[in-house]
């Protein structure tokens, strides 16, 4: 019986050298269009942090006392990689590019992923106070709907509330305590326990 070892070790080394011939032959193929993906994305990521330095500076600016975190730079080091990636592919050392392409992929989408977390964290104060304003705006017109716009009471408290929500800087604890007094005072009189009621069943 002839001894197939030999040739079945052949055949997997043929085969492991095929694979290897037609991932060159891909990495050849699409490695501009995969350069040019990852230039895209981290000029996002780049564009994000600038966002999130110029919205940092705004909050600071604009929300008193808050805790505002700092905007990192963009990773040199990506930037630096990314040449080096540009580099084999013009001299065509598609062995070493195939793997750093894989890993520059990666960290390149998980600094664009960095960048809009870090814009998320600086823009929350804002976010907060355009929610309370949304707030304070929202039991205004329900109290208009229900013919107390007149109130003495709630017109006192709203522009309290409102001051503080457009000035700046905004403390956003106080405001937030003032928007909720007058969301206290617009539901007691929602729900007739006011004095408008009281004179309406007198």
């Amino acid at each position: 019986r002839p001894d197939t070892a030999r040739y079945d070790r052949a055949a997997r080394a043929l085969d492991e050298v095929r694979r290897e011939v037609e991932a060159v032959l891909a990495v050849r193929q699409d490695a501009e269009q995969r350069l040019v993906h990852l230039r895209d994305v981290l000029s996002r990521a780049d564009r994000t942090l600038a966002e999130a330095r110029a919205a940092r500076g705004e909050v600071l600016a604009k929300i008193a006392a808050s805790e505002v975190p700092v905007v990192n730079g963009p990773p040199t080091a990506l930037q630096e990689r990314l040449a080096a990636a540009s580099e084999y592919r013009r001299h065509a050392r598609w062995h070493r590019l195939s793997p750093l392409l894989e890993t520059l992929e990666r960290e390149a989408e998980e600094e664009l992923l960095r960048a809009r977390e870090q814009l998320t964290a600086v823009t929350a104060p804002l976010a907060v106070r355009a929610e309370l304003r949304g707030r304070l705006d929202a039991y205004k017109a329900k109290v208009a709907r229900n013919g107390l716009a007149e109130d003495p009471v709630l017109i006192e408290r709203y522009d309290a509330a409102r001051r503080m929500l457009w000035s700046a800087p905004c403390d956003l604890r106080v405001a937030a305590q003032a928007v909720q007094r007058y969301q206290d005072a617009a539901l007691e009189q929602l729900n007739g326990r006011g004095p408008q009621d009281r004179r309406g069943h007198g």
